[in-house]
């Protein structure tokens, strides 16, 4: 802050002082050496009472608890965090699950056997088109049973619930 700055200052703070009597402070502009100064006695013997507006008032509001205030806010921010955390952990558990459950799915494409969790297309991929197809209606809603007959005389039922492998059986040819 500058000096004529704080001088100003001063010089508004002199004038609303209140004197025992309820004037105010008389204020005297000087010059002293190409400095502009405030005082509150005159500096030569011409010198005059400077007017000054009046000062303002603003009165003081409700008064805040800032140290409390600061500790909720502080407290809001932990809870944020530890959500934050909380989410991060759920949607990697979640990635994890998901990304062993689509390397299960893999290496059962890759050996060629049929797998709970599988599409119609990857059986198809498989088994080709099947033999026979049933349809049934229960709880779980509309299924779709296909069925192929092995090489090794065994018959595979595939249970589709939703359009994913929900059962597999194989079983032995009546004769």
């Amino acid at each position: 802050m500058s000096d004529r700055s704080v001088i100003w200052l001063l010089a508004v703070a002199v004038s609303g002082v209140a004197t025992p009597f309820g004037a105010q402070a008389q204020v005297y502009r000087c010059e002293k050496d190409k400095v502009i100064v405030y005082s509150d006695k005159p500096c030569a013997a011409d010198a005059k009472p400077t007017q000054l507006p009046p000062a303002v008032v603003i009165p003081a509001g409700p008064t805040s608890d800032l140290l409390r205030e600061a500790e909720l806010r502080e407290q809001k921010a932990a809870e944020a965090a530890q959500a934050a955390r909380q989410a991060e952990a759920a949607w990697q558990d979640k990635h994890a699950t998901e990304k062993a459950e689509a390397e299960r799915l893999r290496a059962a494409r890759v050996s060629g056997v049929v797998v709970e969790g599988m599409s119609t297309a990857d059986v198809r991929h498989m088994h080709g088109e099947p033999m026979l197809v049933s349809h049934s209606t229960s709880g779980k809603g509309v299924r779709e049973t296909w069925s192929y007959a092995e090489q090794d005389g065994k018959r595979l039922h595939v249970t589709f619930t939703d359009g994913r492998v929900s059962a597999v059986r194989v079983r032995e040819n009546k004769k």
